[in-house]
C-alpha cells in the first residue's frame, strides 16, 4: 500500500510540474500607451494687448513608460498672438514641438510633467487657443484657453 501511495504522489508531482511548465508564458505584456490629461493652473480672464501671460501646464500620466515621447502644439482659434516657452523659443501655430525640447520642463515626478508657456496677444479682440499634447503612440488630449482683451 505504501508503494501505491508513493507512486500516486510521484505521479501528482510530475503532473503538477508538467501543468506548471506548460502554462508558463515567457512573453511579458509591457504597457506603453498610458492615458494622460492636460490641465492648467489658474489663469486670468483678461489680459492687455502685448502683455505676456504665463500658462503653466500639468501633463498627468496614468503610467510611466520610458519610451513615451510627448509633443505640444497649439491652434489659434480666435485673435492673433504668439506662444513661446521660458527660453523665448517661439512655437509655430498648428505645428507640434517635442516636449523634451522645451525649456525648463519639470520631470521630477514620474507621472507628471509641468511646463510653462507664455502667450502675448497682438490683437484687440478675444483670444482663444487650443493646446494639444500628443504621444508617440497617437494618443492626444487638448485644452482650450480664452482671454478677453482689456481696452
Amino acid at each position: 500500500m505504501e508503494t501505491v501511495i508513493k507512486a500516486v504522489a510521484i505521479c501528482g508531482v510530475v503532473a503538477g510540474a508538467i501543468w506548471m511548465l506548460s502554462s508558463c508564458n515567457d512573453k511579458i505584456d509591457v504597457r506603453k500607451d498610458y492615458d494622460f490629461t492636460l490641465s492648467t493652473w489658474y489663469l486670468q480672464k483678461t489680459i492687455e494687448q502685448d502683455e505676456p501671460v504665463e500658462i503653466r501646464f500639468t501633463l498627468d500620466k496614468a503610467g510611466n513608460y520610458d519610451g513615451a515621447e510627448y509633443s505640444v502644439g497649439y491652434i489659434q482659434m480666435e485673435g492673433k498672438g504668439a506662444v513661446y516657452d521660458e527660453a523665448g523659443t517661439l512655437l509655430v501655430n498648428r505645428e507640434m514641438h517635442a516636449l523634451d525640447d522645451m525649456a525648463n520642463v519639470d520631470h521630477s515626478h514620474p507621472f507628471k510633467d509641468v511646463f510653462t508657456l507664455f502667450y502675448r496677444s497682438v490683437s484687440d479682440k478675444k483670444s482663444e487657443l487650443k493646446f494639444i499634447v500628443m504621444d508617440n503612440f497617437g494618443q492626444q488630449t487638448d485644452i482650450t484657453v480664452n482671454f478677453e482683451i482689456e481696452k
